[in-house]
């Protein structure tokens, strides 16, 4: 495989998930962790904060560029660098100047108190481009983030609506966009899926649609950063994930996009760190959770947290949890349910409360497994649609 070379590694964590926000102490408690894992970049992009999407061209109050200066002024005594994320895509109009101001005013906003650079989001939006102007949208994302970096005098980094092989690739749009992409913008893309098993070399430039020299050979055009939402929960709040970091060997910049919770996030920064090149992964997983106060209990159970359902892997993920849903020997029986009471009752830290209602939702699915929910417990603990369907036959 052939890289383009650039000057420095991009490796962090990306505010990037819905459903929750972080506080500003929370930030610069992440921050640390980045610092003190030898991470160097924090990407502030969070789907609900609404002046970074829903009302984009609001400016951010004072108090708000005070706390976001004061986060950008820690991060950089640790020598990371903090990159503000504006995702215009809803609505933005191509055809005025008018946007294209408020977008230029806003960044320079956001350099002005600290930010390192700008992330200019086009992802999760509607596929049906209709627009005044004679541009595809691929063109007309690209063209816009070229404009921008020309008018604050400085690379930007951006994400395509079409971020991952499994998003259809309407009109053309990826070839569009990075025909028109100038080469010094850093792009953010996730693979072959939004949450993909692996991550490539070859994933990521069959997404480019960089030129190859033969089948297995390519040449990125741009710096590519891997955003990664292995352990990104916000699709799934009822789950947690933090196995081992695998398929992921070839990665060498990326940014993880976790679940909002401190204390797990700090844990997850510390796996990927500790696996991602490690020969036995399992024990360097097994240390990191040691540091952080995991209970050796936890083990017993932890194969339920290992990884999500992944969308390049479905008939795999299916086949996997069959084998795990089987019924267990007596013993293993008893193993998981004394691992699941420890866990809820025994294990007190603030990781452990973060933890409770995964693990307390998962003593009521290996109830509902072994038939031993009581029908007054499913009636309490599960949403009355889902009571209803287990019920129905009872």
């Amino acid at each position: 495989m052939t890289h383009k070379k650039h000057s420095s590694r991009v490796r962090g964590y990306i505010e990037g998930y819905y459903g929750r926000l972080f506080s500003w102490q929370e930030r610069s408690t992440i921050v640390q962790s980045l610092a003190s894992l030898n991470l160097n970049t924090y990407c502030y992009a969070p789907k609900e904060d609404l002046q970074h999407r829903f009302k984009w061209r609001e400016a951010h109050s004072r108090e708000w560029h005070e706390s976001f200066s004061k986060l950008c002024n820690t991060a950089a005594t640790t020598s990371v660098e903090v990159i503000a994320g504006i995702a215009p895509g809803l609505d933005f109009n191509y055809s005025t100047d008018s946007d294209f101001d408020r977008l230029l005013h806003k960044s320079q906003q956001y350099l002005d108190s600290g930010a390192s650079k700008i992330l200019l989001l086009w992802d999760d939006i509607d596929d049906e481009f209709t627009t005044d102007i004679s541009l595809s949208e691929g063109t007309a994302h690209a063209r816009t983030v070229n404009q921008l970096s020309a008018a604050l005098d400085q690379p930007i980094w951006t994400v395509p609506r079409v971020y991952a092989a499994e998003i259809e690739n309407k009109h053309n749009y990826l070839q569009d966009f990075f025909t028109e992409l100038a080469p010094q913008h850093t792009v953010l893309l996730c693979g072959n899926a939004i949450v993909a098993s692996k991550v490539q070399h070859k994933d990521l430039t069959q997404l480019s649609h960089s030129e190859q020299t033969n089948e297995s050979v390519g040449t990125l055009k741009h710096q590519t950063v891997v955003w990664d939402n292995f352990y990104a929960n916000d699709y799934c709040p009822r789950r947690l994930f933090i196995g081992s970091w695998n398929g992921r060997e070839e990665v060498a910049d990326y940014l993880i996009n976790p679940t909002g919770m401190p204390f797990t996030d700090k844990l997850i920064l510390d796996v990927v760190v500790s696996t991602h090149t490690a020969k036995n992964k399992n024990d360097a997983w097994v240390d990191a959770l040691r540091r952080h106060g995991v209970p050796a209990a936890f083990l017993d159970i932890a194969t339920c947290f290992s990884k999500p359902c992944f969308g390049d892997t479905v008939d795999q993920s299916l086949t996997e949890t069959t084998a795990l849903t089987h019924m267990h020997t007596e013993s293993d029986t008893q193993a998981i349910e004394e691992a699941i009471e420890h866990c809820l009752w025994k294990w007190k830290s603030p990781l452990a409360r973060e933890w409770y209602p995964f693990i307390m939702s998962l003593k009521h699915d290996y109830g509902l497994l072994r038939g031993s929910l009581p029908t007054d417990r499913i009636l309490k603990t599960q949403t009355g649609f889902l009571a209803r369907h287990l019920l129905k036959d009872s």
